[in-house]
């Protein structure tokens, strides 16, 4: 049968279901399509209710800061808020010179943002998620260790 494998058909490295990295990108691409169906009611995409929230959560932050806080490039976030600015959610002030750019929400932006959280709050709830609130809690205490150790470079 050629260069087909007969011998150990299966994966060497056992039960892909083990493998937590892999579970993670599984869950990764489960929560992240119903973000994105969830966002599109509010008119946003993940990354900029992301940008948005964290704009609102913390005014003033540089670009560079923003783009590690929502983990895209520098390159990427600057497409990101143009696309943002042109729905009229943000706007973006040079800063004095040698200063990056001040970016604030706007009313339409804080409108998309107040439309999306109730969206996004009843999908997070630990019943959507199909846990209990102490699961939950540890689940997303985990996440975060793993985030802090897969960005920690």
């Amino acid at each position: 049968m050629g260069d087909v494998e007969q011998r150990n058909p299966g994966w060497s490295g056992g039960d892909p279901g083990q493998v937590t990295g892999w579970t993670l990108v599984r869950t990764h691409h489960a929560v992240a399509r119903r973000f994105v169906d969830t966002l599109a009611r509010a008119g946003l995409t993940p990354t900029q209710f992301g940008v948005l929230v964290q704009v609102v959560s913390d005014p003033g932050l540089s670009q560079a800061e923003l783009a590690r806080r929502v983990l895209v490039t520098p390159q990427s976030i600057g497409e990101l808020l143009t696309s943002l600015e042109r729905l009229g959610h943000i706007t973006r002030r040079r800063g004095p010179r040698g200063k990056a750019s001040v970016v604030q929400v706007t009313k339409s932006g804080r409108s998309a943002l107040d439309r999306a959280t109730p969206l996004v709050q009843a999908m997070n709830t630990p019943q959507a998620l199909g846990l209990t609130p102490d699961e939950d809690e540890t689940l997303n205490a985990l996440l975060h260790k793993v985030l802090a150790a897969m960005t920690d470079s």
